[in-house]
């Protein structure tokens, strides 16, 4: 659930890193392998919708595309595992994120994210949304004070949040996808190191 209300009291591990992928599909790996390049400590979590999002989202993704279309969205998906398991990413599959927040702090001191997972909770810096429900995503932003329009992608990485394929009402190509992922790799990078 995404809030930027306080979090409820959690008990668990406590932990920090410069940013947190939520969703271990495509997106999230792609951003995941660009920021391991670029140097920048990142855990990978479950997306926020379901108990098993990356087997439904990509059931879905792939039933969206054309067969040459599907070819390209698997062969890369194969890779980015590959990557991330040969490269030590930490990525956590079946650890959903549950709740999402702005954590409160001094003036003057940089935006931290809390994301609250099945074993504690995660602080960043950044934290890249790669799936949500549409209508979930038009709730959060309207929380933050956002609604989606021309200037959405800007004020949203003043705060540390970016995201990838989401603000989307079409299911952006695989190639698109790819192109995101570096471009947010790139933009958190900048904002961590």
């Amino acid at each position: 659930m995404l809030r930027t209300e306080e979090m409820p009291a959690v008990t668990g591990a406590r932990e920090s890193t410069a940013a947190v992928v939520i969703g271990t599909g495509l997106s999230g790996l792609a951003v995941a392998a660009e920021l391991s390049r670029r140097g920048v400590p990142a855990v990978t979590v479950d997306g926020l919708e379901s108990s098993s999002p990356s087997t439904a989202t990509s059931a879905l993704r792939i039933a969206d595309l054309s067969s040459a279309e599907s070819a390209e969205y698997l062969d890369v998906l194969r890779h980015l595992r590959k990557y991330a398991a040969t490269h030590s990413l930490d990525v956590r599959h079946h650890r959903n994120a549950r709740h999402l927040a702005l954590v409160e702090g001094k003036p003057g001191d940089p935006v931290r994210w809390a994301v609250r997972t099945d074993d504690g909770v995660v602080l960043a810096d950044a934290v890249v949304l790669t799936r949500c429900a549409h209508n979930q995503l038009r709730r959060f932003l309207s929380d933050l004070g956002y609604s989606l329009g021309d200037h959405l992608m800007a004020a949203l990485a003043e705060i540390g949040l970016y995201l990838i394929g989401v603000a989307e009402l079409e299911a952006p190509s695989t190639r698109e996808l790819l192109r995101q992922a570096k471009s947010v790799g790139a933009e958190v990078a900048e904002r961590v190191l």
